[in-house]
Parts: structure tokens; C-alpha cells; sequence
């Protein structure tokens, strides 16, 4: 997902969001750098600029470690397979099932939640997995059985953080694409800096998805919370659950954020 990934979350400086001093964008660039922050608040990385505030070595290591990219070829390649393919349609019928269990379970009286998560906090799940197809839903992804059982057993939990912190009501999230579009614009940024391409190619690149985005979500909140969901559908771990909530809790509410200063539309 992030460079960072590739470090370990230990080494990771996301406790806040950084600032590059000066930061020298187009309006364009601003609101793809925008974009580009769900990834750039969890790596520590700059939010309002294309450059990310990470030493070359890093950067480097990182992308090539992640993303197998080493030159303008291979980033190339790779910008061509997250525009035209990606993850997002391989993670839908799983998060729809998510939500389904999510709505089915919103609409259970309150009562009888609390004492399921009490007494039976299999109770939903049990239910789910006589309904639904893990295995299934295990080749779509590319995740194991175990991988999405784990997923899973704790969608109660990350529900509830979409909604509060993030602000966002599950069903409401209808595309991944937010997934896609955040890692193209974080790559082509990298690219940028590590000389594979130039920096007047980088809104070229990094816009590949912005259509789709401006379509599938209201505001920045509905990204993040998108974003979110896709990254603990593609590795989950209570880990990167706590990382991905608080960075995105703090796009959405420090006032310095990009989404306060860029419209979304």
C-alpha cells in the first residue's frame, strides 16, 4: 500500500501531517497532491506538495521493494495497470458483503446488538458465513480464507470508525476507485522525484482516475473513507486499521488539511 509498509509501521512519522514549507503547485497539482493524501498522511509524507519530504534513498527502496518500479519503463507499466485495472473491481463483491452485514446489522434493535457482542460476538458472523462464499471471495482478492475471516470479524469495529471518526455511513461507498486513484498520484509523485519522469508530466500521469473520483464521491471524507476500506480489504491487520483511521481522521479535521483549503468538486 505505502513505502512505509515495506519499513515498518514502528518507523513511520504519521503522527501528524506534514507541511513542505514551500510547497509550488498548479491548481491542478493541488487538488491531485489532494488526492494523493490518505497515502501521503499514513507514509509521513508532505500533503501539499508534490514532493513528499523523503530522502531519495528511501523513496527508492521503497518503490522498488512495493511496486517492482525501477526506471520509466517499468513506471510506466505500472501507472498503465492502476488506471486500466487495479484492485477496485477485484474488492467490490467483498465490500458489498461488508456492507450488507453492516446494514443488516445497523438494523437489528440496539438491545439486541449490545447483547450480541456481549454474549454472541459470532452471532453476525456465524449468519455471514452461512449466507456467503469465503472461499469466493478469496480468489476475487487474491487473499487467503483465513484473510478474510480475520476481515471479516472485525468489520463491526472499522464500521464504526468510518462512521465516527471519519464522519461517513458505509453505504454510502458504492467504488474502490478511491484505492487506485490515491496509489496512482502518490507513484506518479514518487516518480517525479527519483527522475523517471518530469515534473511537467506529472498531472498527465497522476490523473488518470481523477474522473472516475470526482464521480464516485461527494466529498475528500468519502475518498478517505473509501480508501480506508479498500486498504483493509487488501491487508488487513489491527495495525494498519489504527493507522489508516487516525491519518484519515486527521485529513478530515485539522483545519491545515488539504481537504479544508482544496474543493473536492
Amino acid at each position: 500500500m505505502g513505502l512505509m509498509d515495506s519499513i515498518g509501521h514502528a518507523l513511520m512519522d504519521n503522527d501528524k501531517l506534514h507541511f513542505a514549507p514551500e510547497p509550488r503547485c498548479s491548481p491542478e497539482e493541488r487538488w491531485l497532491v489532494a488526492l494523493s493524501a490518505p497515502l501521503s498522511a499514513y507514509n509521513g509524507n508532505f500533503v501539499n506538495a508534490v514532493e513528499t519530504g523523503h530522502t531519495q534513498e528511501m523513496l527508492r527502496e521503497g518503490v522498488a521493494g512495493m511496486w517492482g518500479v525501477q526506471d520509466r519503463k517499468s513506471f510506466e507499466e505500472t501507472a498503465r495497470w492502476i488506471t486500466q485495472e487495479g484492485h477496485r473491481q477485484k474488492y467490490l463483491g467483498t465490500w458489498r458483503s461488508l456492507v450488507k452485514l453492516d446494514t443488516a446489522h445497523q438494523a437489528a434493535p440496539l438491545l439486541l446488538r449490545a447483547v450480541a457482542s456481549v454474549v454472541f460476538p459470532g452471532l453476525f458472523m456465524l449468519k455471514l458465513r452461512g449466507e456467503l462464499d469465503y472461499e469466493a471471495f478469496a480468489s476475487q482478492t487474491g487473499k487467503s480464507v483465513a484473510d478474510i475471516a480475520e476481515l471479516m470479524g472485525s468489520y463491526n469495529d472499522w464500521m464504526g470508525e468510518l462512521r465516527q471518526p471519519l464522519g461517513v455511513q458505509p453505504a454510502e461507498i458504492t467504488d474502490l476507485v478511491a484505492w487506485d486513484a490515491v496509489r496512482l498520484v502518490s507513484l506518479s509523485r514518487w516518480a517525479v522525484e527519483l527522475g523517471y519522469i518530469e515534473r511537467g508530466e506529472f498531472a498527465g500521469f497522476a490523473s488518470g482516475l481523477a474522473g472516475p473520483v470526482r464521480t464516485a464521491y461527494g466529498n475528500w471524507a468519502k475518498l478517505s473513507a473509501a480508501y480506508v476500506a479498500a486498504g483493509l480489504i487488501w491487508n488487513y491487520s489491527e495495525a494498519r486499521q489504527e493507522a489508516l483511521v487516525r491519518t484519515n481522521a486527521m485529513l478530515v479535521s485539522d483545519p491545515r488539511s488539504p481537504y479544508k483549503s482544496v474543493p473536492f468538486h
